[in-house]
This record gives structure tokens, C-alpha cells and sequence, in this order.
């Protein structure tokens, strides 16, 4: 009798420490931290990131138009194509004052002007342009896509302007304030916007 009692004492234990080991096994697993690059994906489950290409992409600004791109996104599609060429066009004051910024470095001052005061002068000679070369456009490009688990759409559109056209109309509103008048003539301030346009769409890319 004594030692049927101690066979069994003897197998819970070893049942026992069996258990024991496996939990701890699952629990040193379960604590890797999932800042852990190489671990995450196995321990939450997830997939790693995966770089996201814009649909209208590659098309860039050149010396013939200023492009833009903007998306939108919508259960309605005609609602998903608005909104992008809403953003687009907001996409355009946003670069005209990026570049018009830029000129800072070049453009003649005829007063000792600080930087600030310039940079908000350009921004809003650059947010009067687009607006009213808002119904200036053309379309270059415009894709959509469809979210099959909710239905929604993606609208990504390209849009381009008149480069002369836009650069022109930046000009002469500057030469109008003598804070901003430029001490050379338009052609030279074209060859600098375009300069610093192409320099803008690499920095933001």
C-alpha cells in the first residue's frame, strides 16, 4: 500500500513538472517585446509594412506645366473624385508658396525687409494665384481604387497648369509691392523658379 502511494506522489510530480516546464516555455515566448523588429510579426500576427506607390506617380513638374497631385476618398465615387481635385488644387497654393520661399535667396529687396514678413507676402501672393487658376487646369492622370472590405473608393488625380502662365502671374504680383520687386527681368525669374520648383519636388517627394 505504502508503495502504490509512493508511485503515484513520484508520477504527479513529474506530471507536475512537465506542466510546469511547458507553461514556462510559453510564457518566456509570450514575453518577447514586440518592439523587437524580428519578432513582432510572429508574436501579434501582423504583416511587415509595405511601401505604398501613389497611382498617378512619375509625373512630375517640368517647363511646360506645373503638376500636382491630390486623393481623395469616399463610399460615394463622385464624392472620392471631388475631394481629390479639392486637395490637388490646395496642392498647388501649398507649392507656389514652398517655392516662392525659396526665392528668398534670390529675389531683389528693395528694403531691408526680415524674412518673415517676406515668406508671408509670397505665401499669400502664391494662395491669390491658385485661386484664380482654379478652373486653369487639365487632367494628367486620374485612377481610382475600391476597398473591398467597406466599399469605399480611392480617387488619386494629377492636374496641371501653365507653367509660363502661373510664373508670370507670380512675377507681376510681386513686382506690385515694393517690399517683393524683383531687380531683374522675368526671364531670369523663370529660369529661378523652375530652378527651385524641381529642387522643391525632389525635397518633398
Amino acid at each position: 500500500m505504502k508503495k502504490s502511494n509512493f508511485l503515484v506522489i513520484v508520477t504527479f510530480v513529474i506530471i507536475s513538472g512537465i506542466t510546469f516546464t511547458g507553461c514556462g516555455s510559453k510564457k518566456q515566448v509570450a514575453a518577447v517585446s514586440v518592439t523587437d523588429q524580428k519578432e513582432m510579426p510572429k508574436q501579434v500576427g501582423v504583416e511587415a509594412e509595405v511601401e505604398i506607390t501613389f497611382p498617378c506617380s512619375g509625373i512630375d513638374s517640368d517647363l511646360e506645366f506645373v503638376r500636382v497631385n491630390g486623393t481623395g476618398n469616399s463610399k460615394d465615387r463622385t464624392m472620392a473624385k471631388e475631394r481629390a481635385y479639392n486637395n490637388a488644387l490646395a496642392e498647388l497654393a501649398s507649392k507656389l508658396a514652398g517655392v516662392a520661399s525659396m526665392e528668398n535667396k534670390r529675389v531683389g529687396v528693395s528694403t531691408n525687409a526680415d524674412g518673415e514678413e517676406f515668406h508671408d507676402k509670397m505665401v499669400a501672393i502664391a494662395q491669390r494665384i491658385a485661386k484664380a487658376n482654379v478652373a486653369g487646369y487639365r487632367t494628367s492622370c486620374e485612377k481610382y481604387t475600391v476597398n473591398k472590405q467597406n466599399g469605399s473608393y480611392n480617387c488619386y488625380v494629377t492636374i496641371e497648369f501653365g507653367n509660363q502662365k502661373i510664373v508670370k502671374e507670380m512675377y507681376e504680383s510681386a513686382n506690385t509691392e515694393k517690399l517683393l520687386k524683383a531687380d531683374y527681368d522675368f526671364d531670369r525669374y523663370l529660369k529661378d523658379f523652375n530652378a527651385d520648383l524641381e529642387e522643391y519636388e525632389k525635397a518633398n517627394k
